[in-house]
Parts: structure tokens; C-alpha cells; sequence
């Protein structure tokens, strides 16, 4: 069981899905004491376009860069459900999973990758995993019939507030996250192996990252159009109904 409840658990698909999507807030929240835990479902073995690359040397490898971003953003715990890249499933084992993390770790936010971005072209693990975390935040948390091993455990049901999913296409949510939005970048220059991989300029590591980080500048500034703030994080707000 957990020492205490977290108030946040994100539960990425992959490495480095969570700074991406929403370190600018996660380092807002610990800042203010808030404990957040960390899922990531794949070992991210798949995430290279580089035919050279070893998937095995290459989880090993984003794990270590997860564990490093994490601590940079004050995450209390990484959790890490190891399962292969590019292959999630909607199974009976993998909602047992998602399921007993929310059981356990009792959040008031549970956030994830927004399953239906991209309608023709998205990351099947982005689509499978979003889709199971909403439905094992309502109804199963609330719903003991359906996991008597777990309640046997002593893993009571549980009332998610409310479930925050990033890189929406259309947000009815912004968090200010300009103050903490150097920790969001120092968090994804963690990921050392997701930067080279992202783009193949003339100038290797360095013209890489420019460009990277270009980008994260302009989304996440484009993300704080028509609010006071520098830069934002948007997300989909979806609230859990209290009961079944």
C-alpha cells in the first residue's frame, strides 16, 4: 500500500510522454507540496527511427532518463509497468494494473495522454492507454464486483475528482505554468535519447535541441493564447461522476 495518497498520478505510454504533456504543472504542484507519483507503462525500446539503435540498451537507457526527469520535477515515485513499445492491448492484466495504481495510490487528479488526438494519425499506445485509464477512473474504481481479488487486498473503491488529459486538439483547460516552465524544459533535456532522435540536422546534438526546444517554446506559448500567462499547459478537464 501506499504511505499516503498521492494528489496526482499521471499514467504515460511511454517515457518522457508526462514532461511533454504536463511538466510545467506537475512541477507547479510539487512546488506547492502537492505529491505526485508517476506511471509509464512501455519501456519506450521502440522509440528511435535510428535502425542502429538496440531497443534493450535503449529502455535501459530511457528509464535512467525518466528516473532523472522525474527527480527534477519533485515526482515522490516512478513506477515502471514494462511492457513493450508500440505494443499496449486493452487486456484483462493491463486494466488490473491501471487499476490497482489508482486503488493504491488514492488520487484526487489522475492525467494521461489525450486518446483522440490526432483522428487519422496517432500513436496507438496514446489511443489504447487514454481510452483504459478513463474507463478504470469510472466506473471500475467505483465498482468492487469488479475486482474481488483486489478488494480481498484490502484495495478499497475509490472516487477520482477528476481526470486531466494533455495535448488535447481541443482544451476546455489552462494552467499557468510560467514559473516553473524552466524546470519543464531542465525535465525533457533529460531525455537526452528523445531529442537526437526528433529531428537529423546538419549540426547534430546542438542544432537538435534548438530546435526542440523552439518548438516547446512556441506550444507551450500557443497553449497560453488568451489568458495573462507567458506559457500554459491545456488539457481536456474531464470530471468523474461520484458514484456508479
Amino acid at each position: 500500500m501506499a504511505e499516503r495518497p498521492a494528489y496526482l498520478l499521471t499514467i504515460s505510454p511511454h517515457p518522457h510522454d508526462a514532461e511533454w504533456g504536463m511538466g510545467g504543472t506537475i512541477a507547479r504542484w510539487t512546488s506547492q507540496g502537492r505529491d505526485v507519483v508517476s506511471a509509464v507503462c512501455t519501456n519506450g525500446d521502440k522509440g528511435s527511427g535510428n535502425p542502429a539503435v538496440v531497443p534493450a540498451e535503449l529502455a535501459k537507457t530511457r528509464e535512467q532518463e525518466q528516473l532523472a526527469a522525474a527527480k527534477l520535477l519533485g515526482v515522490r515515485q516512478v513506477i515502471f509497468l514494462h511492457q513493450p513499445d508500440l505494443a499496449l492491448e486493452d487486456t484483462p492484466e493491463l486494466r488490473r494494473q491501471i487499476l490497482r495504481l489508482i486503488l493504491t495510490y488514492r488520487p484526487q487528479i489522475v492525467a494521461t495522454r489525450d486518446p483522440y488526438q490526432g483522428r487519422y494519425v496517432s500513436n496507438r499506445d496514446h489511443r489504447i492507454l487514454g481510452r483504459l485509464v478513463l474507463d478504470m477512473a469510472w466506473p471500475y474504481a467505483q465498482a468492487p464486483g469488479t475486482y474481488p481479488d483486489l478488494l480481498s487486498e484490502g484495495l478499497q473503491p475509490h472516487k477520482v475528482k477528476e481526470v486531466l488529459l494533455w495535448t488535447p486538439e481541443q482544451p476546455n483547460y489552462r494552467l499557468d505554468i510560467t514559473a516553473t516552465y524552466e524546470v519543464k524544459k531542465a525535465a525533457l533535456r533529460a531525455h537526452c535519447s528523445q531529442i537526437v532522435d526528433w529531428i537529423d540536422p546538419p549540426g547534430g546534438y546542438d542544432d537538435a535541441e534548438r530546435a526542440f526546444f523552439k518548438m516547446i517554446d512556441e506550444r507551450n506559448a500557443a497553449a497560453a493564447e488568451g489568458t495573462e500567462y507567458k506559457y500554459a499547459e491545456a488539457f481536456v478537464r474531464v470530471p468523474i461522476p461520484p458514484r456508479l
